[in-house]
């Protein structure tokens, strides 16, 4: 079997979508890096992947629809195959995930009946690629004025979505200088500061992201949440230095390291 017949069967389009995209974007800048094994390659980006993909696969079953976990692990397991990499614990999630999937009748019976073609597949050598992915044009469905929560390493932060890059290409995001132990709500929000960034010499300064991969409304992988559509009141950024240049090119990866050194203590 192909790694498409596979994830066709799984009924789970946007998933895939979703996982497909962001791998091609990680697996090409590790292409782009000199590493000696696909080892080494799996663990410079799988790190990142898991940050944004573990707001599923960690979340508590009020957070998540039935089988949708297993869904997610299975795609992952698949695409890493399909991309050349293969890591041992998302194997084997997999596998288990394919007879939880099979034992609760959710997908179609010839899903069952290639079972164990499936697993031969994900258990099998993956073939590393000979040249980078390519990837679809980003777009997204948020919107300016939409407040957004963002999950990272357990914690929430708020940020207010200002405008969008081109033709809704990515949304340009600010920060609330305000850290959470769950979603917020607006009102949890209410005259609230934006956070800056310091720069070497101790300046704050506005700090304006627009985040490509941030595309999905709801969030497929649970790590964005929408909080507020129409908000006209702004994180207030009077307190702060103008901004060096209108906003930084980021992306839904790159954006974790710059959210951890923006809210680490000053």
């Amino acid at each position: 079997m192909t790694h498409q017949q596979i994830l066709d069967k799984l009924a789970a389009g946007a998933i895939v979508s979703c996982i497909d995209d962001e791998l091609a974007r990680l697996v090409g800048w590790t292409m782009n890096r000199e590493f000696e094994t696909a080892e080494q390659q799996l663990a410079d980006f799988l790190p990142k992947l898991l940050s944004r993909w573990n707001c599923v696969l960690k979340a508590g079953k009020e957070e998540v629809g039935a089988y949708y976990k297993e869904k997610v692990i299975l795609v992952l397991a698949v695409l890493l195959h399909k991309y050349g990499f293969k890591d041992k614990s998302i194997t084997e999630q997999a596998l288990k995930a394919i007879d939880k999937l099979n034992k609760g009748v959710v997908l179609s019976d010839h899903f069952f009946r290639k079972t164990e073609e499936i697993k031969a597949v994900l258990n099998s050598v993956p073939v590393p690629l000979k040249k980078r992915p390519g990837h679809r044009d980003s777009i997204t469905f948020y919107r300016p004025k939409d407040v957004i929560s963002f999950q990272l390493d357990g914690q929430f932060y708020a940020a207010y979505i200002h405008d969008l890059v081109g033709q809704n290409d990515c949304p340009i995001i600010e920060f609330y200088d305000q850290v959470f132990t769950q979603v917020p709500e607006l009102k949890d929000l209410k005259n609230g500061k934006a956070r800056g960034s310091v720069y070497n010499d101790g300046t704050a300064r506005i700090s304006l992201d627009a985040i490509y991969l941030m595309k999905y409304l709801p969030d497929l992988a649970n790590q964005i949440h929408l909080i507020a559509s129409g908000v006209e009141e702004k994180p207030s950024n009077d307190h702060l230095e103008e901004s060096v240049g209108l906003f930084a090119m980021n992306d839904i990866f790159r954006i974790q390291n710059s959210i951890r050194w923006m809210f680490s203590p000053r």
